[in-house]
């Protein structure tokens, strides 16, 4: 299922991408896929992502993780200020062509 997402930062992004890249372990536990992440051009506190769960059951799982909660935070994610807006199945990604954003 794909999930796209809001959240402030107070730590900008640089902080916020160090703790994924920390928390690989618990990606690959709740079957997260970064899809896409990156904050707004003109405001480094407004994180945008799509994330693929594997399933409801993960993503449940992902938002029950009071460890992964206590380490976004520190890593500067408001976690109060975030939004998950579940995807409709029908959705695709990478078409016409697969773009590499650098």
């Amino acid at each position: 299922m794909l999930v796209v997402t809001t959240i402030s930062l107070s730590k900008g992004f640089k902080a916020w991408k160090e703790m994924v890249h920390a928390s690989e372990d618990k990606l690959k536990e709740y079957g997260m896929t970064f899809i896409f992440a990156g904050t707004e051009a003109d405001d480094d506190s407004k994180l945008h992502t799509v994330i693929h769960f594997e399933s409801e059951a993960h993503l449940q799982r992902f938002h029950q993780d009071e460890e992964l909660t206590r380490r976004r935070a520190e890593a500067g994610a408001i976690v109060e200020t975030g939004t998950f807006m579940p995807i409709s199945d029908e959705a695709f990604t990478n078409y016409p062509l697969t773009l590499n954003i650098k």
